[in-house]
């Protein structure tokens, strides 16, 4: 058989030819000619007969898979769920999440470590094996198109958010204490300048500031429907944190450090630690659902998406360009976070004179503003107005989608064919990782029947 080219035999096939030589008599060559089997193959499955006393494992062609029919399955499953959500996984993804799962768990495989994915050929003969699945282009409609506060995409969130919140008789299947939302912000160590009472006529009006290019600390805020704030964390923009930069910091508060003081995902995963540790989410009879956005450092994520469902949460992402409508800590608690944050700036300024604000005075700067906008209205007012809690699905009108109707519209038709176009990402399902590390290489039992890391969103475009 020509090199590269697929076997054109299957196992019903080897077996009929098994029984003409052993029941029928005929010779190897014989059989093998008249059912189409390659004389080799024969040979090794009478071998392999006779060496097991007659019984042998049904026929497999090729190499065998490198996961498992169960973990195929789920697969399969998280696919298709996902798809039905309106967040599809594209071909690369699925390639993406194989390797990752394999790279974690130390399946053997021969995937491409330098491109961090599983082959092409891998992704063919998956569909090949599950003929329900298929590569789709997803439909021009304006939910694809959309970009900003869309009428299409946000009745879509709320209809997955109600099946989440509710129960099928409508009464509440998570409490609003139980409801959260994460997000982040960045403080520098330069506050926005504000206006001031100058003499007229001038032409350059100053005010001091700390520096003249800040760094920025990222603050890492949670806050549930109920009004309760998880003791924020600090990223700071440096190799190694040093605990002091936390003096004078709000209380039950955690450092972290990256390179640019942006969130990251081991930033992320060390945050969802310090989340659970505040919240005790596994404790509780109901889930927890955790609300956040769709930063990659969120979503690409196998850490925190496995620890989600060890830790009875459920994550929920918001629609791409839409936080500004349905995101609590958006609405309610960061625009007068940072308000107090920059006058605390030009207190301590004015309070400390010749000296400049370091990364040092953050936390001590940020508590005082915090302080004075973490409260229960904020929050309640925050969900409130994003129509969480209490859950309101009519909350916005025709006139809150007045700017997205022109995204709506059909473009001019230059061909006889529109091509589609593909549209901003949507909705996360919830978050699900069944794995449980018990050894380096896992079993299917040991993944307590669910075999595949569901690490979603690996390079989805945001």
């Amino acid at each position: 058989m020509p090199q590269g080219h697929k076997p054109q035999w299957n196992g019903q096939q080897l077996k009929l030819a098994v029984k003409s030589v052993l029941i029928d008599g005929k010779s190897k060559k014989a059989a093998a000619k008249q059912h189409n089997i390659p004389r080799s193959t024969l040979q090794r499955r009478l071998k392999e007969m006779s060496q097991n006393g007659g019984v042998v494992e049904d026929t497999q062609i090729g190499r065998p898979c490198t996961l498992t029919a169960e973990q195929e399955e789920e697969l399969v499953s998280i696919i298709m769920d996902m798809e039905s959500r309106l967040y599809g996984l594209t071909p690369e993804n699925v390639r993406s999440v194989v390797f990752s799962f394999c790279k974690k768990y130390k399946v053997e495989n021969r995937f491409n470590a330098d491109k961090g994915m599983a082959g092409r050929k891998w992704l063919k003969l998956f569909l090949r094996r599950h003929p329900e699945l298929s590569v789709r282009q997803p439909e021009k409609t304006s939910i694809q198109r959309a970009i900003g506060f869309n009428k299409a995409k946000v009745d879509k969130f709320y209809e997955i958010l109600g099946k989440m919140l509710l129960n099928d008789d409508g009464s509440p299947r998570i409490l609003p204490s139980q409801i959260y939302n994460v997000d982040e912000s960045g403080f520098t160590i330069n506050q926005n300048v504000r206006k001031i009472v100058a003499k007229k006529g001038k032409k350059n009006v100053g005010v001091l500031t700390s520096c003249e290019k800040g760094k920025t600390v990222t603050a890492v805020c949670c806050v549930s429907a109920s009004g309760e704030y998880v003791p924020p964390a600090f990223i700071f923009p440096r190799v190694r944190y040093k605990p002091e930069l936390l003096d004078r910091g709000p209380v039950g508060s955690i450092g972290l450090a990256t390179k640019s003081g942006w969130i990251n995902d081991t930033a992320f995963s060390a945050w969802f630690d310090h989340f659970v540790k505040s919240v005790q989410p596994k404790h509780r009879q109901s889930p927890t659902l955790l609300i956040m956005d769709g930063h990659t450092s969120h979503t690409n994520n196998i850490e925190v998406l496995q620890k989600a469902k060890e830790n009875n949460v459920e994550i929920l992402v918001l629609p791409s360009h839409c936080t500004h409508k349905l995101q609590p800590l958006d609405i309610a608690v960061f625009k007068s976070l940072n308000t107090f944050y920059d006058k605390e700036v030009d207190y301590w300024l004015k309070a400390h004179p010749g000296r400049a604000v370091a990364e040092a005075n953050i936390a001590e700067i940020f508590t005082a503003a915090w302080g004075k906008s973490a409260n229960i209205r904020n929050a309640t007012s925050g969900f409130q107005k994003s129509g969480i809690h209490p859950y309101r699905n009519d909350l916005f009108t025709e006139d809150d989608f007045v700017g997205a109707e022109m995204t709506d519209k059909p473009e001019p038709d230059m061909t006889s064919e529109t091509p589609a176009l593909s549209g901003d990402s949507l909705i996360t399902p919830q978050a699900v990782l069944a794995a449980q590390e018990q050894s380096d290489v896992p079993t299917t039992s040991e993944l307590d029947g669910r075999c595949l890391l569901c690490m979603i969103w690996l390079a989805f475009l945001l």
